[in-house]
């Protein structure tokens, strides 16, 4: 197995905050893959002896938490939202899909955590439901309450509730609706209204459903699930006059706003869309984002030449003033005979955003084009519309990969975006992506990397999981909580190898779910040589790697005491000088790195009230 040379993670971290135009050659940009359109069923291999029992790592950078494990690794067809929720008040709640008995996962249910405002449960070992489920959507509920809602494929889906937040025994029920189709599956859920006891969820219906192969439908519940006026409803524009099809996972609503809500629709297939309300869905609105080229797509009748197109992976959040923001992922695609075989481009990356003061993006095939690639029809404007794609890691200004490429169904190389927005309108964006120099042969590892919009303009790029904790990680599924404070919150999961043990790709093995924070500040305002903070402005330590002494030039607006603090990769403290009282202007010190092992390092100069960390590698 190939691994990165250590000199990578210095490369990373210091090339990871400079935003860096590149894409991989022509020749795989051009590549075309043929693969074959996979209708969402409840799969899990079979073979008992494909698990690699390895051990693990149970290390974390200094702003993370380990708060999940489970060997059920595949959460989502397509897009993910609704898994983790920030209070107010500071505490957070996050679900996602577990299993440990690998490989028909009978014990599959959902995995909760809750964190108190002060530290979080131990990692779950049991599910939740007294069934077999998968998918779970959260929210609060009540005045003080929780609701989770997951399938029980591929009959009903079954909610559980409980009065307190993270004390208590769960309150389990079903739901299948008395009208509708015969079973649901994949659910999405929130609860919204001043008693948060309106429940509004979606659901596909498996089989064909009212002339559609597969239905998207929506429920809602006033009183918490006592009673249904809505049940299994198509809505206006989501019908068979509009679509063949709405498939599994397509659609991710955003965290109510007041009476404001809204969920997007989006695929490879069909329009992206959404669906607002800002009557706390008593009527609903249709919103074009993406006119897709061919209306109608049908597998065994459509020949669709090739087109840029979603990457079926998307999200949405609603700001302060009800407006909707979108991120979605891009790539390409054609279908050239009937039937569910199609081609694919894998290395044709991308991150799109949309909000509604934007006009849509038109059903030219190349609409949707990354700016770089050339295409005089592309509509996408770089760091406008089209705000994320693979990073020049290493600076020589190509994405350098592997001769192939992993790939999760069909997202991109960039994809599985998440986005919330701030009281004050910024827009923070977390995405997965393929990172070069990051190699598992034969395929790059995904990094998450994170940019904002603040001050009217978008941000630098940042790798969340540049730490020494992933550099042998898969990174993915990440979800952001949809408020802040002065720190973005998302959780995401991880393992060794670039792929799923559902989808066969590799044997089972151990996954963790992570929580993450970054303060705000690391992404509003970062220079590309150095970190300024109110008084203080931090360089780059040099040389870096270093053997003996590491030189910080630091400097001060007014003058003050300074401190510098050394951390090792899994945040304990080292050493900590006091560099006394120093004036105004620039400053260079040394630190001495005699006594520390090979590896990487985190060094914090402290002024006040003002402190700014930077990292260094020592040889």
């Amino acid at each position: 197995m190939k691994r990165t040379v250590l000199i990578f993670l210095l490369v990373a971290f210091t090339l990871s905050m400079a935003a860096q135009q590149a894409t991989p050659p022509k020749s795989q940009i051009n590549k075309a893959v043929k693969t074959e359109y996979r209708l969402p069923v409840e799969k899990q291999n079979v073979f008992v002896n494909d698990v690699n029992y390895s051990t693990r790592s149970y290390a974390f950078a200094p702003n993370e938490a380990i708060i999940g494990n489970t060997w059920y690794d595949f959460q989502s067809n397509a897009s993910l939202n609704n898994r983790f929720y920030r209070y107010e008040d500071g505490r957070m709640a996050a679900v996602y899909t577990m299993g440990f008995e690998a490989a028909v996962f009978p014990d599959r249910g959902t995995g909760y955590n809750f964190y108190d405002g002060v530290e979080w449960d131990p990692s779950a070992t049991t599910r939740i439901e007294t069934v077999k489920t998968g998918w779970p959507s959260y929210s609060p509920f009540g005045s003080d309450g929780e609701i989770i809602l997951s399938h029980n494929f591929p009959t009903n889906l079954v909610y559980n509730i409980r009065e307190t937040t993270g004390i208590g025994d769960w309150t389990e029920n079903a739901y299948l609706g008395s009208t509708g189709p015969p079973a649901l599956a994949w659910p999405r859920m929130i609860a919204s209204g001043p008693d948060m006891l309106g429940i509004h969820l979606l659901a596909n219906s498996y089989e064909a459903y009212q002339g559609m192969t597969t239905a998207v439908v929506y429920s809602y519940s006033p009183d918490g699930g006592d009673t249904w006026t809505v049940e299994n409803v198509l809505l206006d524009g989501m019908g068979p006059d509009d679509y063949l099809d709405l498939g599994a996972d397509e659609y991710v609503f955003a965290y109510p706003r007041g009476n404001t809500l809204a969920f997007l629709m989006a695929s490879a297939w069909h329009d992206l869309f959404i669906m607002k309300s800002t009557d706390n869905g008593d009527t609903w609105e249709k919103i074009i984002v993406w006119e897709h080229p061919y209306p109608f797509f049908d597998w065994n009748t459509t020949i669709a030449d090739t087109f840029f197109c979603v990457d079926n992976s998307a999200n949405i959040a609603i700001d302060a003033s009800g407006k909707c923001h979108v991120v979605f992922g891009i790539n390409r695609v054609m279908h050239l005979e009937v039937g569910t075989t199609y081609n694919l481009f894998p290395y044709v990356d991308g991150i799109g955003y949309w909000n509604e003061d934007m006009d849509p993006f038109s059903n030219d095939h190349d609409a949707l084009a990354p700016p770089q690639y050339g295409y005089a029809n592309s509509e996408m404007i770089e760091d406008y519309n089209y705000i994320g794609w693979m990073q020049d890691v290493d600076g020589d200004g190509v994405i350098t990969l592997t001769d192939d490429i992993y790939f999760y169904r069909q997202l991109g190389p960039s994809t599985m975006p998440t986005i919330t927005v701030d009281e004050q309108d910024r827009v923070f964006v977390i995405f997965a992506s393929t990172t070069e120099t990051y190699v598992n042969e034969p395929y790059n590892y995904k990094h998450l990397w994170a940019r904002a919009y603040a001050n009217e303009s978008w941000g630098e790029f940042m790798d969340l999981t540049n730490a020494i904790a992933h550099i042998f990680d898969e990174c993915i599924f990440p979800v952001l909580a949809h408020t802040s404070d002065d720190f973005i919150h998302y959780i995401y999961q991880s393992d060794i190898t670039p792929g799923t043990g559902v989808d066969d790709d590799h044997a089972y093995q151990e996954n963790q779910i992570y929580y993450g924070q970054l303060a705000k500040s690391e992404l509003i305002g970062i220079t590309e040589l150095g970190q300024k903070n109110n008084n203080l402005s931090v360089d780059q330590s040099y040389p870096n790697p270093c053997r003996d002494f590491a030189n910080v030039r630091i400097g001060l607006e007014k003058a003050g005491t300074v401190k510098i603090e050394v951390t090792n990769a899994i945040g304990q403290k080292l050493t900590k000088t006091d560099k006394g009282y120093l004036q105004a202007g620039s400053h260079t010190m040394k630190i001495d790195v005699r006594s520390l092992d090979a590896g990487l390092y985190f060094y914090t100069v402290i002024n006040g009230s003002n402190r700014l960390t930077k990292s260094f590698i020592v040889e």
